[in-house]
């Protein structure tokens, strides 16, 4: 098992699994310090309500699930593996080695 736990996104992996956890606050840290989090009338950035932790992760997690504006044959949850998986089909340095490329077979 591996642990990469630097920053608010956890990651875990085991022999199987790709575990990916974030605690509430955090959740809420990162939507209430986000750049985007503005009212255009007020000078303050919006706020989750106390006790409503709960409710706003199962938005996301709902919003997440739901299919990317940007391609309808992807969740939201799938574009960042995408932009990963873009830079390794682009040649990208550490892929070579845990990658078998078509080019492989006629050596």
């Amino acid at each position: 098992m591996k642990k990469f736990d630097e920053q608010l996104m956890k990651f875990i992996i085991t022999k199987d699994k790709l575990k990916m956890e974030i605690n509430l606050k955090d959740l809420v840290f990162l939507f209430e310090n986000s750049p985007n989090n503005f009212d255009e009338h007020e000078d303050e950035a919006i706020k989750i309500k106390r006790g409503k932790r709960q409710e706003f992760a199962e938005f996301v997690v709902k919003m997440l699930m739901d299919y990317s504006r940007y391609d309808e044959n992807d969740t939201r949850w799938g574009r960042p593996f995408e932009e990963v998986f873009s830079e390794i089909f682009e040649g990208y340095e550490e892929g070579e080695d845990f990658c078998k490329y078509s080019t492989d077979n006629e050596e």
